[in-house]
């Protein structure tokens, strides 16, 4: 359970993480094609995407327990409304991990009124988070980011039957700075707590369609990674699929009695 606990925050950061990368890499290249891209997401309100992550992981926390390189997936299917008005955002996420030789593990996540509720190994818990704060924050910072030395380079575009594709690698040590800043700006790093993480070899790709819409990301990137003093390293491919890019997009929530309110940082001790 100890090591579940830990490997469960370590997949939970990988996955907040990768709406920062998305928002971040917007800047420059086909340089048409992408201002008319940006105006649309600029004014996104609804979303409703399927990931799916693929991990690989190693270090001292799995040898210690006598464990070699353990493959994980994580798939997720997230939707989000009102998006531009943080006092009225909704935020739903029904997920499966799932990891050789064992069971798999569903969890469900949701976002109300400034908390996380989690519905995760037969128990529910909550705690507070700014996820409006992050999320302006998150846009307010990739506009910053308007220099392409700043951030993002190495673009590419190609087509992919009837749709375009623009592939592109993020700065490491920027992309790190620009994490920090965001982490810094909400509760989330009261849930990350004595976990040191670093992102390089980010590259990744997206598939927009003759509308003009996003409708799929790539993602690879590796992560070096501490938790109280144990190392972990994590190889990850991510792809997500934007259904029906302009659509209203209806979040269903539970009924939030009997979740337990948690201090984010007990996520990930043992």
């Amino acid at each position: 359970m100890r090591l579940m606990k830990r490997l469960l925050a370590v997949v939970l950061g990988a996955a907040l993480l990768c709406p920062m990368t998305a928002y971040a890499a917007r800047s420059q290249e086909a340089l048409e094609l992408y201002k008319a891209v940006e105006a649309k997401n600029r004014n996104m309100t609804d979303m409703n995407a399927f990931y799916d992550f693929k991990m690989k992981m190693s270090g001292s926390l799995f040898e210690n327990e006598g464990i070699g390189p353990v493959d994980m997936r994580l798939e997720m299917n997230m939707k989000m409304n009102h998006i531009q008005d943080p006092s009225q955002m909704r935020y739903m996420a029904y997920c499966r991990m799932t990891v050789p030789e064992s069971e798999p593990i569903t969890y469900s996540m949701y976002y109300l009124d400034g908390y996380i509720y989690m519905d995760m190994l037969g128990q529910k818990v909550k705690y507070p988070v700014a996820m409006g704060d992050m999320m302006n924050q998150a846009l307010a910072s990739s506009k910053a980011f308007d220099v392409p030395e700043d951030l993002v380079g190495d673009f590419n575009l190609w087509d992919e039957g009837e749709n375009k594709v623009i592939g592109y690698t993020i700065n490491d040590a920027k992309m790190n700075e620009y994490m920090q800043m965001v982490l810094g700006s909400t509760g989330l790093t009261g849930m990350l707590d004595g976990l040191d993480m670093k992102l390089y070899n980010i590259r990744g790709e997206y598939v927009v369609n003759p509308a003009g819409d996003c409708i799929k990301m790539r993602l690879k990137m590796d992560m070096d990674m501490t938790m109280q003093g144990e190392t972990i390293g994590l190889k990850m491919e991510m792809t997500a699929e934007v259904h029906d890019p302009g659509k209203t997009v209806e979040v269903t929530l539970p009924d939030t009695e009997g979740y337990q309110e948690i201090d984010p940082s007990v996520l990930n001790v043992g």
